[in-house]
């Protein structure tokens, strides 16, 4: 939740930022057109003029007269890179067509696409003398360049500007001096080796942001909610785990109370059957089976209190060999009662 917090406010001020720097260029954007729309005909491009100097990798704006005479009959213009290897002669290196001629302005970033050649890693940097060529959208270039030494040309001549090529350094991290190097011009005829390049800056346009933006917060949205549902799982089954082992510890319990009751059970027939045999005695001998059988219920009723007193304060279980000696044990003592013993008596004193 706080990575998710976290990366929203990042988010937030880096949209901020974009929109912001979006404003301010637009208003230099809007200053710098309606300041080139007041310079005179025979101006195309204010900017970058004669002595401008631009490096690579460098964001810079190209502005040029909107309300030029030379281009009402256009609504687009295009805008190309030209560089000279000798006098009156030019190759195209780059081109964006389709500009908005109303905008008056575009903003590109210097890269290695606006060199003639590429130079070795490491080596000094070169310095090239470039023209930026604005025509009406669809013209022929190579007409209208070749028309320039005799003032016929259609369009303004090109504008030309200082470029700086900058090599790659992979060996210090410090950049080196500029110096500068003078290209060797060579007979050629006009060339068009044009690149179709796009006709807005290399940032992303703003649905692309909103679009990543988007897509980043679901990811989280969605690892988040994965990460929460694999956590529940393991607590359930977890819990599972341990209400299964309980139970089982409950079945185990419940199933030792009926050894008790069994064992109770298995005790009472004997003495019913030792009852039984003993209650064929002759009749002057009532007195003493009643007083017997009187105490039989109380002894019984006092073990059965005593095992289920002793099954309820104790978690110990009556072995089954417990059991047979406590009922061999009752059994014996049926076997001589007390009415017994005074008859024994009596035929002692009667045979003195």
């Amino acid at each position: 939740m706080y990575f998710l917090i976290i990366y929203c406010t990042c988010l937030l001020l880096f949209l901020n930022h974009q929109v912001t720097a979006s404003i301010i260029f637009d208003k230099r954007q809007a200053i710098a057109s309606r300041s080139c729309g007041g310079e005179n005909n025979t101006v195309a491009i204010c900017s970058p003029t004669a002595s401008s100097v631009w490096y690579n990798n460098t964001l810079y704006e190209i502005t040029w007269k909107y309300n030029n005479p030379y281009f009402n009959a256009y609504n687009q213009v295009d805008l190309y890179l030209l560089y000279s290897p000798s006098s009156g002669q030019y190759e195209s290196v780059k081109n964006w067509t389709g500009l908005d001629k109303s905008t008056g302005v575009f903003v590109p970033t210097v890269d290695d696409s606006w060199y003639p050649q590429p130079i070795k890693d490491n080596s000094p940097n070169v310095t090239w003398t470039m023209y930026f060529y604005l025509v009406g959208t669809g013209a022929d270039i190579q007409e209208d360049l070749a028309k320039i030494p005799s003032s016929h040309n259609q369009f303004p001549p090109p504008q030309p500007f200082t470029l700086i090529q900058s090599a790659h350094n992979t060996t210090h991290p410090t950049s080196t001096a500029p110096t500068s190097s003078t290209t060797q011009s060579s007979p050629s005829t006009l060339s068009t080796n044009s690149n179709n390049s796009s006709q807005s800056s290399n940032r992303l346009p703003g649905w692309a942001i909103a679009l990543i933006c988007i897509v980043s917060i679901l990811f989280i949205a969605a690892s988040i909610a994965l990460i929460w549902a694999v956590r529940r799982y393991k607590n359930r089954k977890h819990l599972a785990a341990v209400t299964g082992t309980g139970s089982e510890h409950a079945n185990d319990e419940k199933l030792l109370v009926p050894d008790h009751i069994a064992l109770t059970s298995a005790a009472a027939p004997t003495a019913t059957h030792d009852l039984s045999v003993h209650s064929a005695s002759p009749p002057q001998q009532n007195r003493t089976l009643s007083s017997t059988n009187e105490k039989l219920p109380v002894m019984q009723q006092q073990a059965s209190l005593g095992i289920h007193s002793e099954a309820n304060h104790s978690s110990s279980i009556l072995s089954s060999t417990d059991a047979l000696m406590i009922a061999d044990t009752f059994r014996q003592f049926m076997r001589k009662p007390e009415w017994n013993e005074d008859v024994e008596l009596n035929e002692k004193k009667g045979e003195k």
